[in-house]
């Protein structure tokens, strides 16, 4: 019985992300690609199914890209589970790490870890991706509530990861989403956020995503899985 019911329920799950993932298909790509800057990073904790693939087209008309905006995917191709790390850093000093040199604020702050699984189709190696606490911007914002005194500072935004442990960069961009192509599979994902929709993206840009939003080269969309 118990058998029945996790397989109704995986179903269930499968059958609710398929229909999450053709209605993404139908956003506006500049929202999707829009990120949340206040979205505390505790947000992004837990586990996530792969809905879209993203190709901008200012970056597809440099590389001999015919397919641009939001992209379908395979079901079940790709999963990843994220934590939030508190900072090893900072162990053993009630200041914490300084998180601005400005204000001469220290606090205890987190990592991001995310550990993902392909299909098997795609590969059967599994990957992993590391954002450092120092990998978002640090700045002093009155409007911003992320620190009060004698609270803690939180990251919030996009951040820059430091380490794609896989042994494709660009996570099996090609093999997932059918666009081969040698621009794509030179570059490393090189930034992970959530958007206004609270999907969570990692993607690759050659703008500083950390400072401000700009132009998306190539991007996979996440969505929970609930």
């Amino acid at each position: 019985m118990k058998k029945i019911l996790s397989l109704v329920l995986a179903a269930m799950m499968l059958l609710s992300c398929t229909a999450f993932a053709e209605n993404l298909l139908e956003a506006d790509p500049e929202e999707v690609m829009s990120f949340n800057r206040k979205a505390p990073i505790t947000d992004w904790e837990g586990e996530w199914v792969l809905a879209a693939a993203y190709i901008g087209e200012d970056f597809a008309e440099e590389n001999d890209i015919t397919t641009t905006g939001l992209l379908a995917v395979p079901e079940k191709a790709l999963t990843m589970s994220v934590v939030a790390v508190l900072d090893g850093s900072a162990t053993g000093s009630d200041a914490g790490v300084m998180v601005d040199q400005a204000a001469y604020i220290h606090s205890h702050v987190h990592d991001i870890e995310a550990k993902l699984t392909f299909d098997a189709s795609i590969t059967d190696e599994e990957a992993t991706l590391k954002l450092p606490w120092d990998g978002w911007d640090w700045t002093k914002d009155e409007e911003w509530a992320g620190w009060t005194e004698g609270g803690t500072y939180v990251n919030k935004g996009v951040g820059k990861l430091s380490k794609v442990g896989a042994d494709d960069k660009s996570l099996y961009f090609g093999k997932i989403t059918g666009v081969e192509n040698e621009a794509i599979s030179d570059e490393n994902m090189k930034y992970m956020g959530i958007n206004e929709a609270g999907q969570l993206i990692v993607c690759y840009s050659d703008d500083n995503m950390v400072k401000k939003d700009g132009d998306v080269a190539f991007a996979y969309i996440f969505v929970k899985a609930e």
